[in-house]
């Protein structure tokens, strides 16, 4: 669907400067009521049509078209997300990329798969100064002291930077800019492939905690267990400082 309703250069800008295109609201039309239908008594919380208090049987997260401004422009760096919260953690995620024919599919405690074939687990130790480590777009003009690991990449586009993470063509990525339905799925497919998740300073990143229609607040990673980078716990989000 997203293919189909894709023209380049056909987009809005919306009041915080970020782009929507005519699939970013189609496509969460559409999936809403599937995702009510599949699991009676849940709630949805998507990034075009609103946040919601989860239901009794949890929320729906939709990220209906991720890398907006790469999609807009004809790149084939974007993703659609879909992750469930339940019983006070996340429990299902799935990545589509359409562009490259890949679908990434999670269960907490079933592992994750790559179009159907079992996912391999993420070595752990630490990133080397030659492995690739997604950061998100001016993070280390944010934090000019830090002295972040691997070679800085920015793709656009949250969830491909994510399944590059569990498929190891990247080795890491750190963020501090997402709200958590952008980041949702990624986790949950990157957890069930032995990766870290956590704060950046080392502190626990509950996603229990992040159920507000807001940014996540600070810093975090999703990296191989055993690295041993951390920033100061003073490197909060900039709009969070006092």
């Amino acid at each position: 669907m997203a293919q189909d309703l894709r023209s380049p250069g056909d987009f809005t800008v919306k009041s915080d400067g970020s782009l929507v295109t005519k699939a970013d609201p189609e496509l969460e039309r559409w999936l809403r009521p599937l995702l009510l239908e599949a699991l009676p008594g849940s709630a949805i919380w998507g990034e075009e049509l609103g946040w919601s208090e989860p239901g009794p049987e949890g929320l729906w997260m939709i990220d209906p078209v991720d890398g907006t401004s790469n999609y807009a422009f004809g790149s084939p760096l974007w993703g659609v997300s879909v992750a469930l919260f339940r019983h006070g953690h996340l429990e299902l995620g799935a990545v589509a990329m359409p562009d490259f024919q890949e679908l990434y599919l999670a269960r907490r405690g079933a592992g994750a798969t790559l179009n159907g074939e079992p996912m391999a687990s993420i070595p752990p130790g630490e990133i080397q100064p030659f492995e690739i480590v997604s950061h998100n777009d001016g993070l280390p003009q944010r934090y000019p002291n830090e002295i972040f690991p691997g070679k800085v990449r920015y793709t656009g586009c949250i969830v491909f930077d994510g399944v590059y993470v569990a498929t190891q063509r990247f080795r890491g990525l750190i963020d501090d800019k997402c709200k958590l339905y952008d980041v949702a799925a990624v986790v949950t497919i990157c957890r069930e492939l032995g990766a870290d998740v956590r704060y950046a300073d080392g502190s626990e990143f509950i996603e229990a905690d992040l159920l507000a229609n807001r940014r996540i607040g600070k810093p975090y990673v999703i990296f191989p267990l055993g690295s041993s980078f951390r920033m100061s716990p003073e490197a909060r989000f900039p709009e969070q400082n006092p």
